[in-house]
Order: structure tokens, then C-alpha cells, then sequence
């Protein structure tokens, strides 16, 4: 059996574009194990498509939509076979060191303030968790990732209107949410 070799070209791609692939699955999937599944996965299904490649968009945005493909694929996957899941209240909680964006604190603030704006990161964190797929989605690949509306709408193969519509749709829900949540009513 004749083995393939990787051209220098493609472990390029795959050198300057494997962080920002894995971040945007493991913000849609939440499970680094299946996270380094699917980018290896999209990294080996590019690797296959990539002589096919017309180079009419950038690379990044052809990969997230294999990406973002095979991760829509997985998750409807999960939610057919999953049964109800309980959540046990005294279990802890993983953080992932690398995960965490460090920024320089603002002395200036009041401790009472850093808790709030803490408490309502958290909270807006865990509101897009659970927003729609199709909402979710558009809101890490806009937010997170910073893609043009374009580049999303050619990721998620929907139209630059589907992708505002759907935008502000998930931006309205998680507006409604920290609305109720500053109320208490959360």
C-alpha cells in the first residue's frame, strides 16, 4: 500500500489554523475529547478535499465549515441517542487552564463590582451554552471568533440574511435573559 505524504503547503494550513478550529468546535461541542476528535477529523476530511479546494473563500472559513459540519453532525448524533441527563449540584466543575482568557484586572474597580461583572460573565457564558444550535453558532463564529457575516454564512451554508436574522434572534434571547437576570428573576 502506497503511503500519502502530507505536502509542506497543507501542514502550514494545519499549523496556522488547528487552535482557532479546535476553539470554535470546543465552543459548540463543550467536550475536549470530542474537540480534538472533530479537528483531527476536519483536518483529515480537509486534507482529502484539499486538491478540490478552489480557494474562493479563505481557508479558515472552508475549514470551519467542515468544522462546523461535522460538529452539527455529532451533536445530532448526541441529542438522538441521549437520554435524560441528570446534573448532579455537587459536582465540580472542570476549568481548563488554557481555556481561560487572562486579561489584566482593573484595580480601580470596587471588589463588589469585579464579583458582578464576574457573576454576569459566567452567566451570559452559560445563557449561549444554551441557546438554540443554529443560534449558538452563529453567536461563537460572530463573537468569539470574530468572522464577517459572510464568512459565516458561507461556514454555516445559509445566506448573510439568515445569518443577521439568527444573530439578533440569539442576541434578543440573551438580552431577555440578563434582563431577568439583573431582576433576580433568574
Amino acid at each position: 500500500m502506497r503511503q500519502q505524504t502530507i505536502t509542506p503547503d497543507f501542514t502550514e494550513i494545519v499549523a496556522q489554523n488547528y487552535q482557532r478550529v479546535y476553539s470554535v468546535i470546543y465552543r459548540l461541542i463543550e467536550d475536549r475529547e470530542e474537540a480534538e476528535d472533530l479537528t483531527q477529523d476536519t483536518f483529515v476530511n480537509a486534507y482529502r478535499a484539499y486538491r478540490d479546494f478552489r480557494h474562493e473563500s479563505h481557508v479558515y472559513t472552508w475549514l470551519y465549515r467542515i468544522a462546523v459540519n461535522l460538529t452539527k453532525n455529532r451533536l445530532d448524533r448526541r441529542s438522538r441517542r441521549r437520554v435524560t441527563e441528570g446534573v448532579s449540584l455537587d459536582s465540580p466543575v472542570e476549568i481548563e487552564q488554557d481555556e481561560l482568557v487572562r486579561q489584566v484586572e482593573d484595580w480601580s474597580q470596587t471588589p463588589d463590582r469585579v464579583f458582578e461583572n464576574r457573576s454576569i460573565g459566567e452567566f451570559l457564558t452559560s445563557e449561549v451554552k444554551a441557546l438554540r444550535p443554529e443560534y449558538k453558532m452563529v453567536v461563537v463564529l460572530r463573537d468569539y471568533e470574530g468572522l464577517s457575516y459572510e464568512e459565516i454564512a458561507r461556514v454555516v451554508g445559509v445566506s448573510v440574511q439568515a445569518v443577521k436574522s439568527r444573530l439578533f434572534r440569539a442576541r434578543s434571547v440573551l438580552r431577555e435573559r440578563l434582563t431577568c437576570y439583573e431582576r433576580g428573576e433568574a
